[in-house]
């Protein structure tokens, strides 16, 4: 399925089931299909279950038009709007995080969120170590220019996503390049006083292995916000939900249920 944003991309989109909806929102680089076990799931706890691709991502337009997290958001609400979703429950991963950041800082009509190891400050400083891996202002345009040896993953991803997300990555490749647009804007963004503000909850899931943070940083929120609550999963790197699905579901259990409408 497709919809038309507000500046006329078509973004693919998927909608399963009925109940309280759920949005999975992907990163940067990412394809819908990373959330397969997770809507699986959703499904079991009777959740409606929206996943998307970005612009440029997956099998949604590529476009040069609008690459930023300000549009991200835009395309997430208009989603929201076309689907008449009441009181979604976001979640969203690395970058996907971010755009549920912004959309939280717009709207109230968010049941709940969760972060999956993303630092709501990017770039490093005197006062905040926990951003993604060495960047500062002065070094991130030429760091990310370069190419990253570092494995993203700490034993690789579950075996049963492989399928349907190589198939998504062959027909629809990324292109990184043709993205730095985005990704510059992302690392420059500050969701800290989002969160710290927020009365909607919040939980942060973060990676103990990450390659990119310190996950040090989700305690730091969590203690500036009580609406805020951050757990630390083990032995997995960034991509939680699809290298540890069995473990980051029963996290997802409590979340939902937590969350949902009584």
């Amino acid at each position: 399925m497709e919809f038309i944003t507000n500046d006329g991309i078509k973004l693919n989109y998927q909608d399963y089931g009925k109940g309280q909806p759920v949005i999975l929102v992907e990163g940067f680089g990412g394809y819908q299909e990373i959330w397969k076990l997770q809507v699986e799931y959703l499904l079991g706890m009777h959740c409606r279950v929206i996943t998307y691709d970005h612009r440029n991502h997956g099998r949604s337009q590529r476009t040069d038009k609008n690459l930023t997290l300000k549009q991200l958001t835009d395309d997430l609400e208009t989603l929201i709007n076309i689907l008449k979703l009441d009181d979604p429950i976001l979640i969203g991963h690395s970058m996907g995080a971010s755009v549920c950041y912004a959309y939280l800082q717009r709207s109230n009509n968010v049941r709940a969120v969760m972060g999956i190891d993303q630092s709501p400050k990017m770039l490093n400083d005197k006062t905040w170590p926990y951003g993604f891996e060495d960047i500062t202002t002065d070094n991130f345009q030429t760091k990310l220019v370069q190419k990253n040896n570092i494995h993203e993953t700490l034993h690789g991803l579950d075996n049963r996503i492989f399928g349907d997300l190589n198939q998504a990555k062959s027909i629809c490749p990324f292109d990184r390049e043709g993205n730095l647009s985005l990704l510059f804007d992302h690392v420059q963004k500050d969701w800290r006083k989002v969160l710290i503000n927020t009365q909607i909850p919040v939980t942060l899931l973060v990676a103990k292995q990450s390659p990119y943070f310190d996950y040090h940083f989700a305690k730091v929120i969590e203690d500036e916000n009580p609406k805020i609550k951050s757990f630390v999963m083990n032995n997995t790197g960034h991509d939680i939900m699809a290298e540890i699905p069995d473990e980051f579901n029963q996290v997802l259990r409590h979340f939902v249920f937590s969350s949902r409408r009584k």
